[in-house]
């Protein structure tokens, strides 16, 4: 970690502690890098909670501390009307007596300091395969649209409405796509479901086991296809913080082994534990967990998270390595080899697979060559990206995509 990323995770251990930076905590601390970052991973109104507004007024730039104070502000208000009209949502789902489980966000805000702190744009459900028709029904009569139906991160549909959240209603957490295992463990999730609050509005939660899982298994995804950030660790820690003396954690162990993501989970316990000083629970410690990953492995996951952002998308040369070191079909590449292979085909793909402006290399092959040379050109004169990115992603993505290949590998994703 740099040093803005330590500051990061010190004053986002404070804030989600309701602790109060002291004034030598806050002194010369880059702000504009440090803002930044927290925008990335979508935890500034966090960050900001940490913060003694006497002592930052001594050491933030005014324009700047006006700026995020006004960000925060609406952010609060902004998170209290997207829970409201969440609830307004999950009503029609009681009144139509459709089943519905909420998910992430929506159920671990609780456990933030304040809720409206853990920010969030949708609204993930689970329901029954069974009660889809039904539920795409009662959406559009709400006046949504479904914009896509299952997508590359699972099984999913989702509904847009303008000014509206967006919803994503699952009617499976398994996703077999980014990682191995089988769906076994999802044969009591709606037996073991708990009753919350959401918005004002009686609903259902995963079980505290399975909610621990499905944040997991949700990161796992994440990384595989382009990565994770901070805020998703959060969200973990505080769920083991407040709850974890609720929580089975030897039938925890064995759901994350039968999902396939075993290892994986370890990992981010052991991160968890080294940036937030989490107590690991005692079942973890029982299989010395500490000791079944290495080091170089811990680090090379933390800076990922780092680098990814809320979304993955923080840096676009990661996005681009995360495609060659992931592959849906086969998971992890094996090894570097397969990583310039992959690389070698993007700037020189059969010509059979390419578009129909190239069609005369498919009827003259001798014109292949060309073909190459013009479909070089193209993605350089691409105008989604700029050309010192361009360069950047050039030569980058192997050097990069071999980390994140390796990383995968180690955690078996």
């Amino acid at each position: 970690m740099n040093t803005t990323e330590r500051v990061l995770i010190t004053l986002l251990n404070k804030a989600i502690h309701k602790e109060i930076a002291t004034l030598d905590e806050l002194d010369e601390i880059h702000w504009g890098k440090l803002l930044y970052e927290a925008k990335e991973h979508h935890v500034s109104p966090l960050v900001y909670s940490a913060i003694d507004r006497r002592d930052a007024v001594k050491c933030i730039a005014p324009e700047l501390l006006k700026d995020w104070k006004k960000e925060v502000f609406y952010s609060g208000i902004n998170q209290q009307n997207h829970i409201i009209k969440v609830g307004e949502v999950l009503e029609k789902f009681n009144e139509n007596n459709i089943a519905v489980i909420v998910l992430k966000g929506l159920v671990v805000r609780e456990y933030f300091p304040m809720p409206q702190l853990r920010t969030m744009s949708d609204a993930d459900v689970l329901v029954h395969k069974e009660d889809l028709e039904r539920v795409s029904k009662m959406m559009e009569e709400l006046g949504y649209t479904q914009t896509k139906d299952e997508d590359d991160h699972g099984a999913h549909i989702v509904f847009h409405k303008p000014g509206q959240p967006i919803f994503e209603v699952h009617w499976t957490l398994a996703n077999k796509a980014f990682f191995k295992g089988d769906t076994s463990w999802e044969d009591n999730l709606w037996e073991e479901t708990v009753e919350v609050e959401v918005g004002g509005v009686k609903t259902l939660s995963l079980g505290l086991e399975d909610l621990a899982v499905h944040l997991c298994i949700h990161m796992a995804v994440h990384l595989a296809h382009t990565g994770f950030g901070v805020r998703q660790l959060l969200d973990l820690v505080l769920l083991v913080e407040q709850k974890g003396d609720e929580i089975n954690w030897s039938s925890f162990i064995q759901k994350a082994k039968a999902c396939g993501i075993y290892k994986f989970t370890l990992a981010i316990f052991i991160a968890c534990n080294r940036l937030f000083s989490m107590e690991l629970p005692i079942e973890l410690k029982k299989i010395n967990a500490l000791s079944k990953i290495s080091n170089k492995y811990i680090e090379l996951l933390i800076e990922d998270i780092f680098a990814s952002g809320v979304h993955g998308t923080k840096d676009q040369t990661r996005v681009f390595a995360s495609e060659f070191a992931f592959d849906q079909s086969e998971g992890a590449a094996e090894g570097r080899g397969s990583i310039f292979k992959k690389y070698m085909k993007l700037l020189f793909p059969p010509i059979k697979d390419m578009g129909e402006r190239y069609s005369y290399a498919r009827k003259f092959i001798v014109l292949a060559p060309a073909a190459w040379i013009h479909h070089l050109f193209v993605g350089l004169l691409n105008k989604d990206y700029s050309f010192k990115n361009k360069m950047k992603m050039a030569t980058a993505t192997i050097r990069v995509g071999n980390k994140k290949n390796m990383l995968l590998k180690e955690l078996d994703l």
